[in-house]
């Protein structure tokens, strides 16, 4: 099996990468080093390798699961990040933990992902394939905006706040999480609503069957909005623009900590005790 390392742009990503490639040669597995960079990371076609291992938070996570998903390839994570809910292997079990990882011996989840389109005027445009989030918000003053939101054909609000986010279950400990919604598990098969700072209380989130169509109108007049995915690429959107979101055909390949569960990981991250 061959193993492209996806690393962070970082001195401690760097050092880490370091006791990684001690592991590799010593299970006699062949390997690349790529560090993450914008422009380079776009171009990046990983055919021909059966794992992506990501040193870094799960920022660089997310980058590598763009592109690993389209290639059908698992990937891993090394956390040299700050929460590490996807980058679970901490650097010092990289060698006791790595080398299950390289047999197979770790599980292997199936994470759902969303694709994102955005309608101006007669144009549909194609966003890309995300893990985590769509992102709605208002872009520069500290005034409320309008999003209509429908799923399908049907409009279920009126949002008057900050915005609105369509989650992914992966998605659910992100933005999401901090905004008041639920924490869904990595491999349910639901997406996730949720309004940010409602100025109608009673605009609560909503955890939907993964085959809805969700879309958003921003219905504010001249107010700017802007789109965000993944927390990672942006645009800005005009009056009249519609943003939808549905269950992408990509899914995330992802080999879980081998020793931990994920509410063991929850306890550990959100200090539950």
């Amino acid at each position: 099996m061959k193993v492209l390392v996806f690393i962070k742009d970082s001195r401690e990503a760097l050092e880490t990468f370091r006791i990684v490639e001690e592991v590799l040669k010593r299970e006699g597995v062949k390997y690349k080093k790529f560090v993450n960079k914008p422009k380079l990371s776009k171009k990046l076609r990983p055919k021909g390798y059966g794992l992506i291992l990501v040193i870094g938070g799960d920022g660089t996570f997310l980058s590598a699961s763009r592109i690993a998903s389209r290639f059908g390839i698992p990937l891993a994570g090394i956390n040299e990040g700050r929460f590490g809910f996807l980058t679970e292997i901490q650097r010092e079990e990289i060698h006791e933990l790595l080398p299950l990882v390289l047999r197979g011996e770790a599980p292997l989840l199936r994470r759902l992902m969303i694709d994102v389109y955005l309608r101006r005027g007669k144009k549909l445009l194609y966003l890309g394939n995300y893990l985590n989030d769509a992102v709605l918000s208002k872009s520069t003053l500290a005034r409320v905006i309008r999003t209509e939101v429908f799923v399908g054909e049907e409009k279920i609000a009126d949002v008057f706040g900050d915005g609105v986010i369509l989650s992914t279950p992966t998605g659910s400990t992100a933005y999401a999480l901090s905004a008041g919604g639920p924490i869904l598990y990595p491999e349910a098969r639901n997406l996730l609503f949720v309004p940010i700072c409602p100025h109608t209380l009673t605009n609560r989130p909503l955890v939907l069957p993964s085959e809805s169509v969700v879309s958003f109108r921003v219905a504010s007049g001249d107010l700017r909005a802007f789109l965000t995915l993944d927390g990672q690429e942006g645009k800005a959107l005009l009056e009249g623009d519609e943003v939808l979101v549905k269950r992408s055909r990509y899914e995330c390949l992802t080999y879980a900590h081998p020793r931990k569960s994920f509410f063991s990981i929850l306890r550990e991250k959100l200090k539950w005790g």
